[in-house]
């Protein structure tokens, strides 16, 4: 089912995680086809950053499928964990606990999260138009300072990313007009001075999702 929330307000249900990371969970996995991806460069101001995956993690060959039937790809040993419709993976459950606990990672640490949110009949169609107001709040929320939104295609779909970093975090967002009525979502944060580790692996796993049907 859609999700009818505005994404204003969907990005407030997906920076709390205090409610979605308390606990693991973790979901059988197959082989799923490699992607591949390029990496951004890596911030000026930040100590020197490996264009190497981040967490020195594996390609993404492990799945999850969603109960809404989305396919979500993942490096190998990954904590997952399913609530209220987004999708949460990361390089460890300490990667997840340290987000919410001190809403900092430490280098090497990767949290990843999926959501999809409905295009709203008065809404932007837009991606690079889509990303901004969708994070907002989190952005602001977190002191975050945010570079312009980019326009990129993935698997042919209109799709847009933008970067964001405070002292404590480097977060990366994708959205992907996955339908005429639908966005995939994608927030991941990283390490500060991560940036090109962190696109490098996040765009193998945004290549490699799919979504059904809306």
């Amino acid at each position: 089912m859609r999700d009818p929330r505005r994404p204003a307000v969907f990005v407030a249900v997906l920076f709390s995680l205090s409610v979605a990371a308390c606990g693991g969970g973790s979901t059988a996995a197959t082989t799923a086809p490699e992607q591949t991806a390029s990496a951004a460069p890596a911030a000026t101001d930040a100590p020197p950053a490996s264009s190497e995956p981040a967490g020195g993690a594996a390609e993404p060959s492990e799945k999850l499928v969603a109960s809404d039937g989305r396919i979500i790809v993942f490096p190998p040993g990954w904590w997952t964990k399913e609530d209220m419709g987004i999708v949460y993976v990361a390089s460890g459950e300490d990667a997840a606990n340290g987000l919410v606990m001190s809403g900092a990672l430490k280098p090497g640490q990767v949290h990843v999260q999926f959501a999809k949110n409905s295009i709203l009949s008065d809404g932007t169609t837009d991606p690079a138009a889509h990303l901004p107001d969708y994070l907002k709040m989190l952005v602001e929320g977190q002191g975050m300072t945010a570079g312009a939104p980019a326009s990129i295609t993935v698997a042919g779909m209109p799709a847009a990313k933008m970067t964001a970093s405070n002292d404590k975090l480097q977060m990366l967002a994708v959205t992907v007009k996955v339908a005429d009525d639908m966005f995939g979502d994608v927030i991941a944060y990283g390490a500060p001075g991560e940036e090109a580790a962190l696109e490098a692996l996040v765009m193998k796993m945004v290549e490699g999702a799919s979504y059904p049907p809306s």
